[in-house]
């Protein structure tokens, strides 16, 4: 079931909901005390909090738990009182209304809220790209500049479940839709002739051989995105 039909819609994830990684279905949120559609917030997402000194916004890690230095005047901001023993978990109002962060790894590098804030990706080692500004880091890596509207939009979306760690896909200088993992099944049946190895092969990225016999959502994830803009869609691979 997608998470529309779960009157919980996500601009930028139109697949089932069983295709997100931090969604736990319907739980106390840990922020709110709501009974809602949740979602884990564990390694690499954050819980947003403000400073008690400046009132600046600050993502506190919700993996470790601990105080943090404030980002803008380093008055020590506490990590809220949450119960020790229980998972934090966000429910979608929370997490939409951008009171939780979940970091997202791109094609363009990694973004979580200190990026967003800064309005540059973590980066890649070579990272070129003609549709984005871009700015040289350390070591040979390259940030891409996002608006930071886009950034926080990625922040409060649930990342899609995957076997070696997401990579979410760009189009139109914007984020694409993630529509799912598919099949060879759901490739017949969303090409126009019932050709799914046709289509796979114009969509899927760097096509090995011998990919499309793989077992398919057994050793190999196929994950496809649509453009919102333009329409045209591509997927990306990884293997067991």
């Amino acid at each position: 079931m997608s998470f529309t039909n779960l009157d919980i819609p996500f601009p930028l994830f139109d697949a089932d909901e069983q295709d997100a990684s931090e969604y736990v279905g319907v739980r106390r949120c840990t922020i709110c005390n709501a009974h809602h559609h949740c979602f884990d917030l564990g390694i690499g997402a954050a819980v947003m909090v403000n400073c008690p000194s400046c009132q600046t916004e600050n993502g506190l890690d919700a993996d470790d738990r601990e105080d943090a230095p404030c980002r803008k005047c380093q008055d020590v901001v506490p990590f809220p009182d949450y119960p020790a023993d229980d998972e934090i978990v966000a429910c979608y109002d929370c997490l939409r209304a951008g009171k939780a962060a979940i970091t997202s790894d791109t094609e363009l590098g990694m973004i979580s809220w200190e990026q967003a804030y800064e309005g540059l990706t973590h980066g890649i080692p070579g990272l070129s790209r003609s549709d984005f500004e871009l700015v040289d880091g350390d070591d040979g890596w390259v940030r891409a500049r996002l608006p930071r509207e886009t950034m926080f939009e990625l922040l409060r979306t649930p990342n899609y479940s995957s076997i070696q760690g997401e990579r979410w896909q760009f189009c139109c200088r914007a984020p694409m839709v993630f529509i799912g993992q598919w099949s060879r099944e759901r490739f017949t049946e969303e090409s126009e002739d019932g050709n799914g190895r046709a289509l796979f092969n114009e969509i899927v990225q760097g096509v090995v051989p011998g990919l499309w016999e793989d077992q398919l959502h057994d050793i190999t994830g196929v994950y496809v995105f649509r453009c919102s803009q333009c329409g045209r869609r591509t997927a990306q691979w990884d293997i067991a």
